[in-house]
């Protein structure tokens, strides 16, 4: 099975992927960040797995990335995928970059937008191309980010936990 691990950061799950059989095309961080983050993957794929490659951004920016990523994915193909909440203590903080989005002032990822949703703008955003399997809304202090967040680690920090498959089109 043909899998995209989306901004692949340490390569951690695109090891653990190939561990498993699968064959994996990891795209990193900085190609995830581009204008054009699929460029070099050759489709179709049957899954995706994003555990902070669409946490980054604007809600528009994403939405082109989850358009481009439904175009490499094949019919049915399934969307694993962490999502910032609106419940989040980040939401609001630093920078407004757009409605929705703020980039932190300071901190290991000072500058760098994030998005933020509720639960409607969420679905609304994935819609046009996936239907939702599960969409689950998590504190994640405990689990998310140790490694990205060295100066500062994460507290009262919510992301949406998105399972989701490619909706068919023909």
């Amino acid at each position: 099975m043909r899998v995209i691990d989306f901004a692949t950061g340490s390569g951690r799950n695109a090891r653990a992927l190939r561990g498993a059989g699968f064959d994996v095309t990891a795209i990193d961080d900085v190609a995830a960040a581009g204008p054009e983050p699929f460029s070099a993957a050759r489709g179709p794929y049957a899954a995706l797995l994003s555990t902070h490659g669409l946490l980054h951004g604007t809600p528009a920016s994403i939405g082109r990335t989850l358009a481009a990523a439904a175009a490499v994915l094949e019919s049915g193909g399934l969307l694993y995928a962490t999502f910032g909440s609106s419940r989040d203590a980040r939401f609001g903080a630093g920078t407004p970059v757009e409605p929705f989005a703020y980039a932190p002032d300071g901190g290991d990822e000072a500058g760098v937008a994030h998005a933020f949703f509720d639960e409607a703008r969420l679905r609304a955003l994935l819609d046009p191309w996936f239907e939702i399997e599960s969409l689950d809304e998590r504190d994640v202090d405990d689990i998310a980010g140790g490694w990205a967040h060295l100066e500062k680690p994460l507290e009262r920090s919510v992301h949406w936990f998105v399972r989701a498959h490619k909706r068919d089109r023909s």
